[in-house]
């Protein structure tokens, strides 16, 4: 790959890590799954036990989101990181994010690491790490947080 390609890569790269932010902040999951590609995995590797860490496909994607992501408001990103990497079709992204669980109101404020990996202009990989001590304490404990394991989003912002 060209120098010239590379940066249009790495441009087209950093223009989908914006715009998942954005649509998923904004919670239009319908324009959201389109920036994934139909083979796309997204991986959760801190989930707890009874949860899903890994979805594959667009399809079990898109059915996560739209029936987990309920649980907890995001009410702003505090903070936001984006770093390129040395492959143009990667990105690193560091967040903060202040929020809420639903209906209880208590405060969930979480931090992530996420990796992207584009192929052919598409999200292919996704690995979300973020702390599960957060969220189990944001709904009240442990047995509270498996208790709305079924109308919560665990992690994904």
């Amino acid at each position: 790959m060209t120098a010239t390609q590379d940066a249009a890569v790495r441009a087209q790269t950093l223009a989908l890590v914006q715009s998942y932010q954005t649509l998923i902040a904004q919670r239009c999951f319908d324009q959201w799954i389109e920036l994934w590609a139909e083979d796309g995995t997204c991986e959760f590797p801190y989930a707890l036990e009874g949860r899903p860490g890994l979805l594959q496909g667009k399809d079990a994607i898109s059915h996560y989101m739209t029936t987990h992501a309920d649980g907890i408001a995001i009410d702003a990103v505090e903070e936001m990181r984006i770093h390129p990497l040395l492959d143009p079709n990667m990105a690193a992204v560091e967040l903060a994010v202040a929020g809420r669980v639903l209906p209880s109101g208590r405060p969930y404020n979480q931090r992530y690491v996420v990796i992207f990996e584009a192929k052919n202009g598409k999200i292919w990989r996704y690995r979300e790490y973020w702390n599960p001590l957060i969220a189990i304490e944001a709904f009240g404990g442990m047995a509270a947080y498996l208790s709305n394991g079924q109308t919560h989003k665990e992690g994904t912002i």
